[in-house]
């Protein structure tokens, strides 16, 4: 029985010393019982920020991966403009692309796919190498600058009319895909240029051209 009551004792006091101590030393110091409150809550928030950052840095497994890299990109329909049968006007081809979230990127996407070629009975305004050498988005004219290398003028068709299609095919699928794209500005080997193939000034801007699409 005095085992017993000296255990209990012993757990007593072994409960009440640290409520003694604390108690004693928020006297002594003059702190608040908010002050322990919010040191309390700032210890424990910086050792839970600690656990997530050695938790990030750890290497990620397969799981991870797929949740972080999922393969399965958002897709989006698109227009994009070929010439027609007669090379005088441009036909809409519809086609299912990736849709990333940088308007730069899919822009980048529009032109590798017009110069691609179409799908469908149509012809390619475009020579089948890819010629573009830079690309970016002015946000607040709502312009898009496509840079193209100098080399390719001697890969396009001759002819006003071609060289018409070929401009019209690069502004429409930008302008008519791209909410934040409402003009074209064409440069060559990142200079600006008179003309593109020796017929029309590129020297300006070009916006939306539904005139010449069949």
């Amino acid at each position: 029985m005095k085992k017993m009551l000296r255990y209990c004792g012993l757990a007593l006091i072994g409960f009440f010393f640290p409520i003694i101590v604390i108690l004693s030393v928020m006297y002594f110091y003059d702190i608040d019982a908010g002050d322990i409150v919010v040191t309390t809550e700032s210890i424990l928030t910086r050792l839970i920020d600690a656990w997530n950052l050695d938790d990030s840095e750890r290497p990620m497994n397969k799981t991870d991966e797929k949740t972080i890299y999922n393969p399965k990109q958002s897709k989006k329909m698109v227009h994009l403009y070929f010439a027609d049968e007669t090379d005088r006007y441009l036909k809409v081809e519809d086609r299912i692309v990736a849709q990333p979230e940088s308007p730069c990127q899919f822009a980048r996407i529009l032109l590798n796919a017009l110069f691609d070629g179409p799908n469908d009975n149509l012809n390619p305004v475009l020579p089948k190498e890819n010629f573009l050498r830079a690309l970016y988005i002015d946000y607040d004219s709502h312009t898009a600058f496509v840079d193209l290398k100098q080399t390719i003028g001697a890969h396009l068709p001759g002819g006003v009319t071609q060289e018409l299609l070929t401009i019209y095919a690069i502004v429409n699928t930008l302008t008519l895909n791209i909410r934040d794209v409402e003009q074209v500005k064409i440069t060559i080997g990142g200079q600006e240029a008179y003309t593109l193939n020796g017929h029309l000034d590129i020297r300006y801007p070009y916006t939306t051209n539904m005139l010449i699409v069949r």
